[in-house]
């Protein structure tokens, strides 16, 4: 992230900062039991959404990139998608707009869900009985030996993940200086950010030089 980082950003930021560091230990933990690598993009392979918060820091990166790695970005986003694949799920799907040949190309600034994906997710479900219980969700190319899955220690809780990312998202929305929604009309229905539409507006504004 450029050295004009915006106020309202920093949360966001931090929490996704946080996020690679606990995915990179967790990595050097359990190696051997993980698929995780460059060049692996099976999870890519899905059609997601993100906060506004997040749509704002990937074109703020965009914004601050010199005007060769622009031109590269641009080149690169003109290319061709990559063709559909099966992704974790095992169902054939289109790919992240952002993927090309099996690589991100805006990893340093990819969204907070895209830095734990690999990981053992840990969240709450009710039972028939209505009780909390604990439930894990991992990709399945991980942890695929019997009784390797790590102990509940070592799982990241998703639910107080996506707590963090509400406040980095409430934070944006009371210091923002414009609205992304107005300026772009990116938002869906349910106020979030598709990742093709944000492609096509980074596409269009590194076409015009208006970024």
């Amino acid at each position: 992230m450029n050295n004009c980082l915006a106020k309202e950003l920093q949360p966001l930021v931090n929490l996704q900062e946080n996020s690679s560091n606990f995915f990179n230990k967790f990595q050097d933990k359990f190696f051997n039991n993980m698929q995780c690598k460059s060049g692996c993009s099976k999870c890519c392979y899905v059609d997601i959404s993100i906060f506004e918060v997040e749509a704002k820091s990937i074109i703020e990166w965009v914004k601050f990139l010199t005007p060769n790695k622009k031109k590269e970005l641009l080149t690169t986003l003109e290319s061709s998608a990559s063709p559909e694949k099966q992704n974790t799920l095992g169902k054939k799907n289109k790919p992240c707009s952002f993927l090309r040949n099996d690589i991100c190309t805006i990893y340093e600034v990819r969204p907070t869900i895209c830095r734990t994906q690999g990981l053992p997710l840990q969240y709450k479900v009710s039972d028939v009985k209505n009780q909390v219980q604990l439930a894990v969700d991992v990709c399945p190319l991980n942890f695929t030996e019997e009784n390797s899955l790590p102990d509940r220690a070592d799982w990241l809780d998703l639910d107080r993940l996506n707590a963090l990312q509400s406040i980095a998202e409430n934070f944006y929305q009371k210091n923002k200086k414009t609205d992304l929604e107005n300026a772009i009309n990116l938002k869906n229905k349910q106020g979030r950010v598709t990742l093709k539409k944000l492609e096509q507006f980074l596409l269009n504004a590194l076409k015009s030089n208006s970024i």
